[in-house]
């Protein structure tokens, strides 16, 4: 589970069980509170792998890792119940301080937990380094930096923060000796990497405490300033697996270049590198029986036309993604503060639906154009047409349940314009296929 959800969990079971109310701007603080990272152990079992492999360690040592490993979480494990118990039993005091009081209640033992958490990982890190030898402690640098990459980079809220491009270029499959020529590229990667992960996690931590005593005071002013601190961090982050991402697929060459830069894009921005539905479409398309000569090359000339034009929207599109999202991350807090300011500028509930319907529009109009070189009879049999042409026999406005009619396009060729979708993530409709033909050549020639 996304840190993003635990927090939203955690703040609602406090709000459930003690009878607060975390407004959306408490929420959105309380998010860069340190709350949820409370109730998160520094290590698991898992990490055992990690720490065999970067220390190469000896087959005796091994047992004294996982020996290690089940006192450390003995000790969270009591440490958590003893917080939980302890939060439980001042159910009473916390509901008759009200809001703002129990917050300040909530934090004391809160607090006190995250100081005893830290000692537990100091106390694991130094009785694990006791064991080792010098060679393996020279090792140690290379192990913390697997470790941020393990456990911080999948903090990341952005799109595009979180993003391992290591393991991009693992699941792409690239060759051992295009990695090795691309060695320096990697190598600069991960160690930009780890200083933007050690800034980001430097700055959330500095950022907890100020935010703490902000809610404590319900001083928005003061927490939307360190909100902007840590958003920056995670811009900064981001611009670096944009950056890195460029630099890869340069250094990896032809094809793997392509190949990794496709995958890292689609896992960067998954709502914005979908496949699109008209890539099969055409395909159908593509099949019909007795198409001629002159309506296969329409067709191909088509395709590009309608290609050329989504490979330059969804850059588009993750152009806006980038400005949007980092403003989203403190918009409540924002909001609370201009509430009331006849100056307050009205915030856009749905940026990305103007784009959409652009998208939507031209997959529209591309349909029209495919019908139109078919021909009549032949565009029957493309996908949807059945459905469309039903759609098209129904009176327009509105039906029996009051719900949103099609109503005909302005070319008036029977074919309707879908209402817009208040589901602002649906970039696309469901295609048949998980994999992104957009660049595909068509399926099909006029030879």
């Amino acid at each position: 589970m996304k840190l993003h959800s635990h927090a939203r969990i955690f703040l609602a079971t406090i709000a459930i069980c003690l009878g607060l109310s975390a407004r959306p701007a408490q929420a959105q603080l309380g998010l860069q509170a340190g709350f949820v990272e409370a109730f998160q152990p520094d290590f698991m079992n898992r990490d055992i792998a990690l720490f065999v492999d970067f220390l190469q360690l000896e087959e005796w040592q091994e047992p004294t890792i996982e020996s290690l490993m089940q006192d450390y979480s003995g000790d969270f494990k009591l440490g958590c119940d003893g917080l939980r118990d302890e939060m439980k039993a001042m159910k009473d005091q916390i509901i008759n301080a009200g809001d703002q009081g129990a917050i300040g209640i909530i934090m004391v033992p809160i607090n006190k937990w995250i100081q005893q958490k830290a000692r537990l990982k100091q106390k694991y890190i130094e009785n694990l380094r006791s064991i080792l030898s010098e060679e393996q402690q020279e090792r140690w640098p290379a192990l913390e930096r697997a470790m941020r990459r393990e456990k911080e980079l999948p903090r990341g809220i952005l799109s595009g923060e979180s993003v391992d491009l290591r393991q991009i270029s693992r699941d792409c499959e690239v060759p051992p000796d295009v990695m090795t020529s691309a060695k320096q590229a990697l190598d600069e990667y991960e160690i930009a990497l780890d200083a933007c992960l050690v800034a980001r996690s430097a700055q959330l931590l500095a950022s907890q405490e100020i935010i703490k005593e902000a809610l404590i005071a319900q001083d928005n002013v003061r927490g939307l300033k360190e909100l902007e601190l840590i958003v920056a961090k995670r811009v900064a982050l981001r611009e670096l697996q944009d950056r890195s991402i460029d630099a890869l697929a340069t250094a990896y060459g032809e094809p793997w270049g392509l190949v990794f830069r496709t995958k890292a894009l689609a896992t960067a921005f998954p709502l914005v590198y979908r496949p699109s539905p008209m890539i099969p479409y055409f395909a159908a398309a593509l099949e019909l029986p007795g198409l001629s000569p002159e309506q296969i090359a329409q067709l191909n000339a088509l395709q590009v036309e309608y290609v050329n034009f989504y490979e330059e929207w969804r850059t588009r599109l993750a152009a806006l993604y980038r400005t949007e999202e980092p403003k989203k991350q403190t918009e409540e807090v924002r909001r609370k503060i201009n509430q009331g300011s006849p100056d307050a500028q009205k915030i856009s509930r749905d940026p990305y639906r103007p784009m959409l319907d652009e998208r939507d529009a031209m997959d529209e109009k591309t349909r029209q154009k495919i019908a139109e070189i078919v021909g009549t009879e032949l565009s029957q049999q493309l996908p949807g047409a059945a459905k469309m042409a039903a759609a098209a026999q129904r009176p327009m406005g509105k039906g029996k349940e009051g719900a949103e009619q099609p109503t005909l396009n302005a070319d008036g060729d029977g074919i309707p314009s879908r209402p817009a979708r208040p589901d602002s993530n649906a970039l696309s409709r469901p295609s048949s296929g998980g994999r992104d033909n957009s660049n595909s050549p068509p399926a099909k020639t006029a030879d």
